[in-house]
């Protein structure tokens, strides 16, 4: 996986991603959100720090460093949570934990830096985190500290004044293949012809629906916002999602419907989605929004 793959917390990934491709890492980073989310975003993270050869700002996937992340056992990427950190308490991360990280970070990195990954870092206590403090601050070498945590309060001010910090939605789940290819298909249609027939049939199952018609168009528009909000904020060039790679239309209906029409197409779908979550007719909803595009 990388970055370009993640499916939730698009907006964060997507943030990231420029930062890499700016070359503009900060020291430290704190990812706050549940366990799901921010371990999947902070190891992508880390292994698009280490890759050999990140393309547009993420991890190449083939490179020896991307490898051997894939794999477990890059020498470069230091992991700590309360399950390895040493000691025998088990409902704390001690200072200990924090002395051993300190010296891995001395030795001289196989690459170009060290990654280090702290999960469960609302569990490290007062001493370690006062301790991690000048780590954050000033790493060794160029390492970059991401630290994982269910929540902020139990991180002390210092810590968090020395981090770059992402609030995280809570992962959901991969959209129904046949709600995705109905919404790439109602894109295709908007993209090539203005009628609203067109646009209407292509969505006729839902408009047909009779035993769950709310739920199958909220989860419609939401996977047409995923889709659209892909097409606006992805670089030409760059790697897609794991929504949009094997889409050929993908491309064309970038080059038919311009950033400003794509925009407004996102507004469409976040405003049709609201109708629905208010109680609005479902069919109306969605006869609008064939109109709206």
């Amino acid at each position: 996986m990388s970055l370009a793959d993640l499916f939730h917390n698009r907006a964060v990934a997507d943030q990231l991603t420029a930062l890499l491709a700016g070359g503009k890492l900060v020291h430290a980073f704190l990812f706050i959100g549940g366990k799901d989310s921010r371990l999947q975003i902070g190891k992508e993270l880390a292994k698009a720090i280490l890759c050999e050869s990140p393309a547009q700002g993420d991890s190449c996937g083939a490179c020896v460093s991307c490898r051997k992340f894939d794999h477990g056992n890059h020498e470069d990427f230091l992991y700590l949570d309360l399950e390895t950190a040493p000691g025998n308490a088990k409902t704390q991360i001690g200072v200990d934990a924090v002395e051993l990280l300190q010296e891995q970070l001395k030795l001289k990195p196989f690459g170009a830096r060290h990654a280090v990954l702290i999960e469960e870092a609302h569990l490290l206590n007062t001493a370690a985190q006062n301790k991690l403090l000048k780590t954050l601050e000033e790493p060794a070498g160029d390492s970059v500290i991401i630290l994982l945590a269910e929540k902020k309060d139990a991180l002390l001010p210092t810590v968090l004044s020395r981090c770059s910090t992402y609030y995280l939605e809570d992962e959901q789940t991969q959209p129904d293949e046949e709600m995705l290819a109905l919404a790439k298909s109602f894109l295709a249609v908007c993209a090539d012809s203005p009628l609203f027939y067109r646009r209407r049939d292509c969505i006729k199952p839902l408009l047909d629906e009779k035993g769950k018609p709310r739920e199958k168009a909220a989860e419609f528009l939401q996977t047409l916002e995923l889709l659209l909000r892909e097409a606006l904020l992805l670089p030409y060039g760059a790697q897609r999602s794991s929504l949009t790679r094997d889409w050929t239309a993908f491309e064309r209906i970038r080059e038919k419907m311009d950033q400003q029409a794509i925009a407004r197409a996102v507004e469409a779908a976040e405003e049709a989605g609201r109708c629905i979550r208010l109680g609005y007719n479902t069919g109306y909803t969605l006869k609008q929004l064939c109109l709206s595009l």
